[in-house]
């Protein structure tokens, strides 16, 4: 198969933070003023936290400056304060017409906003060959994000502005695509994992082949067709934590003790299956499995009136839940707690996308919501968090 090499995103450079590092002048760089002038721990100090954009220039600075920059010790560093600060966001996929050929394309559109919404940190266009129909984007909370289309998956960092094709992957005779991406710290590397279906009809024998595709920074990558089948056809993305994969089951639930949920540990490359919370499980509720501070979590919005109730599991071996959250929804209409959804765990609150309208935040302690409306203006069709990272996505 031939070998894709990565688009770069055809738009205008992002403005420079003001800095002392930065003139008014595009391309020049007062490095007077900070080489002899300053201490490199202070250097140091206010290059970390800087975009990546930003220090791909500063690169060219000089080769003290290019020598600081690349330094894993810098790159590891500045991913971590990454972490703690991360960005919303926003996207949006516009159809329009390819001339003179007439295809139907998609322009994806990425804007990328502080937690704050004060400052607007990205705002760049993706072109992918796909009916925009057809487009949907994983869920995702790290420095990649990924899209996937009858075409294929993509990967795309907005910190670079770099999105490249993932090698080609199995095909899905049921035209069903369930899929979940994830990042394992211990190992430095995204992690892909494809159901697919090579069956002719899901609601007879279907047969489910599982594969998985490793992406490192800089690496060449490619699927990993496991030796087990999924056991049932699920809902939804995968949800990742400590390094195993989990997804709702799409079957029927028929009683208490039956699982309700399918897991998949990439280590062992086995499937196996979870029980819900004993006694609470409604198989008609808008019920959803999200990962909140490295935990995982199956999140109620139904169950209880005007109430979000969200269960961990706290031993993962037995199968106990414990009922951690239950925050009170008198604030929004009943038409849109089924689509309220939990995304990360921050300084002591659950953030949280409510029906792609508004950002919210809920306080553990105070048990208080806040409406984070106003940094969400226009139609956006996905609402994610993001950190700046200089995770390259090329094919060597």
């Amino acid at each position: 198969m031939k070998k894709k090499l990565p688009m770069r995103i055809q738009s205008p450079p992002p403005s420079l933070p003001s800095s002392p590092l930065s003139s008014p002048n595009d391309g020049v760089v007062l490095e007077d003023l900070m080489g002899p002038s300053l201490p490199t721990d202070l250097i140091i100090n206010i290059l970390l936290r800087l975009p990546v954009m930003s220090l791909g220039k500063f690169k060219c600075v000089s080769k003290e400056w290019l020598q600081l920059i690349t330094d894993p010790h810098f790159i590891s560093t500045h991913r971590e304060l990454s972490l703690t600060n991360p960005n919303i966001v926003l996207v949006k996929k516009v159809p329009f017409l390819e001339e003179p050929l007439m295809r139907k394309c998609t322009r994806v559109d990425v804007c990328a906003l502080s937690f704050d919404g004060l400052c607007k940190n990205l705002d760049f266009s993706l072109y992918l060959n796909d009916d925009e129909k057809n487009i949907e984007m994983l869920p995702s909370k790290w420095d990649l994000i990924c899209f996937v289309s009858e075409s294929g998956f993509y990967a795309c960092n907005p910190s670079t502005q770099v999105m490249m094709k993932l090698p080609e992957a199995s095909c899905c005779t049921s035209g069903e695509v369930n899929a979940g991406m994830g990042y394992v710290k211990e190992r430095d590397e995204y992690v892909l994992v494809h159901l697919f279906d090579r069956s002719l009809d899901i609601h007879v024998d279907y047969d489910i082949g599982c594969e998985v595709l490793r992406l490192r920074d800089g690496a060449e990558c490619s699927w990993k067709v496991v030796d087990a089948n999924c056991p049932f056809v699920v809902r939804g993305w995968g949800v990742l934590v400590e390094n195993v994969f989990y997804w709702m089951i799409w079957d029927e639930y028929n009683q208490p003790g039956d699982e309700a949920i399918v897991s998949f540990d990439l280590g062992k490359e086995e499937f196996g299956t979870v029980s819900p919370p004993e006694g609470c499980f409604d198989p008609n509720g808008a019920w959803s499995l999200v990962e909140l501070g490295g935990r995982l979590c199956l999140v109620d919005n139904v169950t209880r009136p005007m109430t979000m109730d969200i269960w961990v599991l706290k031993d993962i071996e037995n199968h106990k839940w414990v009922r951690e959250y239950s925050i009170q929804m008198n604030g929004y209409t009943n038409d849109m707690l089924s689509f309220i959804v939990p995304l990360d765990f921050q300084d002591g609150k659950i953030v949280m996308d409510a029906k792609q309208e508004s950002l919210d935040y809920y306080d553990v302690k105070k048990k208080h919501i806040k409406r984070m409306d106003h940094l969400i203006a226009g139609d956006w069709n996905w609402l994610r968090l993001y950190s700046e990272s200089f995770f390259s996505l090329r094919i060597k």
